[in-house]
């Protein structure tokens, strides 16, 4: 395909503080190969989504090439929902914590591979899921990793990355990870302590969950852990690190397409959600499998990983 010749980027400057450099590098890169790009910052949550919008609309003869997300999967999250159902796709440049898109991508945080990407990679359809009635990219979690969401401190997690988000989740596991909760999944009852929802592979960070997962397919992949203990969790956070979930006896996989999560009783009423990586809500949640198109930029490579 003939280069990208306009692209138009949505930047986090929160996110976008702690790996400034490679975003001057990529934008460098991008403009000594002929391209125009637009840089403009987001100012708080839910920005990135009206700037896609902005971005995505107006004279056809001068939209952009690339509508392009930079920051960490929240704002790849709110810059797609922007993008839905537009002929323009979205490209990412990962400059978050878990940057589960990237991992998923096959896409690492270097500016050369990034700006080939954006340059000249294939635009692919993805799958999608929306909570709420709102999309999702990778993942709903509903329990242990909500809360951890919930509770994180943002200073911490600004100056110290990942190691704040380990820190909050030993004080979820300390204090007692598991969470009842009812589910209708395609109406039939089910019963967990902690539930996950993934549109692909990956969940928090490199870590595989779903070994079949496909992001550019419609289908979601439905994690249903059975035992509360802080024993149990370790077990579930051990074989979440080899990989191996799927083979512990007390979880059960499902593939799904509408799911809806109850809280048990009214103690756990309050059960925290994150969705993509950022705190959304409490429970009760309904969660579908989503039928608008999204159209993303992948490496080149990234069929030969799939």
């Amino acid at each position: 395909m003939a280069l990208r010749r306009s692209i138009h980027i949505i930047l986090n400057p929160v996110a976008g503080a702690r790996r400034s450099y490679l975003l001057h590098d990529l934008i460098a890169r991008l403009e000594k190969a002929g391209a125009a790009v637009t840089l403009v910052e987001t100012s708080g949550p839910g920005d990135a989504t009206l700037l896609a919008k902005r971005a995505a609309m107006g004279n056809p003869d001068t939209l952009p090439d690339v509508i392009v997300a930079a920051g960490g999967d929240g704002t790849i999250n709110e810059v797609a929902r922007g993008l839905t159902g537009q002929s323009i796709p979205l490209g990412i440049v990962p400059l978050g914590t878990a940057n589960v898109l990237a991992i998923e991508l096959g896409l690492r945080p270097r500016a050369a591979e990034i700006a080939t990407m954006l340059l000249a990679g294939p635009a692919r359809i993805m799958g999608t899921g929306l909570v709420q009635g709102r999309l999702f990219l990778l993942m709903v979690g509903i329990g242990f990793d909500g809360r951890v969401i919930h509770t994180v401190n943002p200073s911490l997690k600004h100056r110290f990355g990942k190691g704040a988000v380990i820190w909050a989740g030993i004080k979820a596991w300390a204090r007692g990870p598991g969470q009842s909760m009812r589910l209708i999944v395609d109406g039939r009852e089910k019963q967990a302590q902690w539930v996950v929802v993934l549109n692909g592979r990956y969940f928090a960070g490199p870590y595989v969950l779903a070994q079949s997962g496909d992001i550019t397919e419609p289908g979601l992949t439905l994690f249903l852990f059975r035992h509360g203990s802080r024993s149990a969790f370790a077990r579930y956070l051990l074989a979440l690190g080899l990989g191996r979930v799927e083979r512990l006896s007390d979880v059960e996989v499902i593939a799904a397409r509408h799911v809806e999560i109850i809280a048990a009783d009214r103690a756990s009423s309050h059960i925290e959600v994150e969705v993509d990586g950022d705190a959304a809500g409490v429970l009760p949640q309904v969660i579908e499998q989503g039928t608008k198109i999204l159209r993303l930029v992948v490496p080149s490579s990234f069929g030969d990983k799939n």
